[in-house]
C-alpha cells in the first residue's frame, strides 16, 4: 500500500514540474501570434496567386489587412536603371489597344495585371478603379490592362472573352460587368454561356463572332503567352501595377493609388 502511494505521488511529481514550462511555452506562442497579425496588419497591399490561393477576403477584411503603413502613403519611384527599364517596357501607348483606355499621351500610364477570378482584382474593380476615373477624363491617366489569368481553371476562358469583347470595342463594358457580377469574397468559375450572357449584358452586337474569337486558337495562345511574360518579369500575384516610374504589388486602397498617381504625374512635368 505504502509502495503504491510513493509510486502514484513519484508519477505526480514530474507534471507539477512541467507546468511552468506549458505555461512559458503558451507565453511564447501568443508572442508569436501576436507579432504574426502586427506584420499581416502592416503588409503594403494582398494579391492572389496561381501556387497558394489565400482565403478571399471579405471586402472590409481585404481592405484592411490590404492598407499601407503609415508612413508609406503612396508607392515609392524606383532608381534602378534596370528596373527601370523593366517597368517603361511594359507601357505600349498604343492607340489601337482594345483593352487600354485614357489618352495615349497621358503622362502617367497605369499598366495593371488582372485575373476575372481573382477577389482583390474584384475590390479593385468595384472600389478603386471607378474613383479614378476622373484622372482617366480629365487625361492625367491612362490604363492598360494586361492577363494573368491563373486563379481557377476558367480564369484563361474568362481573360479570352474579355480579348473577344475587346474586338467589339467592349473590353472595358464586359470588364466592367464582369466585375459587378462577382463576390470579391468568392473565386468565380465561368462557362461560354455565362461569359456570352456577360457580352450580351456589355452590349457587344455580335454574340456569334464573340463566341468565336472567344475560342479561337490565337486568342487562347494570346492568354497564355501574357501569362509566361507575366512570370517571366517576376509578376505571378495579381493584381499588380505598374505607375509611370513605380509599381504595387496587391490590393492597394484608392487613396493610395491616387497619391501615387498623381505624384508620378508631377514627376512626369
Amino acid at each position: 500500500m505504502t509502495s503504491s502511494t510513493g509510486s502514484t505521488a513519484r508519477d505526480q511529481r514530474p507534471a507539477s514540474r512541467s507546468n511552468p514550462i506549458v505555461v512559458t511555452l503558451l507565453i511564447v506562442i501568443a508572442i508569436l501570434l501576436a507579432v504574426i497579425t502586427i506584420i499581416l496588419a502592416v503588409r503594403p497591399g494582398q494579391s492572389e496567386t496561381d501556387a497558394v490561393a489565400s482565403d478571399a477576403p471579405s471586402t472590409a477584411a481585404a481592405d484592411a489587412s490590404a492598407q499601407p503603413t503609415d508612413v508609406e502613403t503612396s508607392a515609392p519611384s524606383q532608381t534602378d536603371a534596370d528596373l527601370l527599364a523593366i517597368l517603361h517596357g511594359e507601357v505600349k501607348r498604343d492607340p489601337d489597344d482594345a483593352q487600354a483606355k485614357g489618352d495615349v499621351d497621358a503622362p502617367v500610364v497605369m499598366v495593371i495585371y488582372s485575373d476575372f477570378a481573382c477577389p482583390y482584382c474584384t475590390l479593385f474593380a468595384q472600389e478603386v478603379d471607378p474613383a479614378l476615373e476622373d484622372l482617366v477624363e480629365d487625361g492625367t491617366l491612362r490604363v492598360e490592362w494586361r492577363d494573368l489569368a491563373q486563379i481557377t481553371e476558367t480564369s484563361p476562358l474568362a481573360a479570352q472573352a474579355g480579348i473577344a469583347a475587346g474586338n467589339q470595342g467592349k473590353f472595358w463594358e464586359f470588364h466592367d460587368a464582369a466585375y459587378a457580377a462577382t463576390d470579391p469574397s468568392e473565386h468565380p468559375e465561368y462557362t461560354e454561356d455565362s461569359l456570352v450572357a456577360l457580352a450580351e449584358q456589355a452590349g457587344v452586337p455580335d454574340l456569334d463572332q464573340f463566341r468565336s474569337d472567344m475560342n479561337a486558337a490565337e486568342t487562347v495562345q494570346a492568354v497564355a503567352d501574357a501569362k509566361q511574360h507575366a512570370y517571366d518579369l517576376g509578376i505571378t500575384g495579381t493584381p499588380f501595377f505598374i505607375i509611370n516610374d513605380a509599381y504595387v504589388s496587391g490590393y492597394a486602397p484608392t487613396d493610395y493609388m491616387r497619391a501615387t498617381i498623381l505624384e508620378q504625374a508631377a514627376a512626369a512635368g
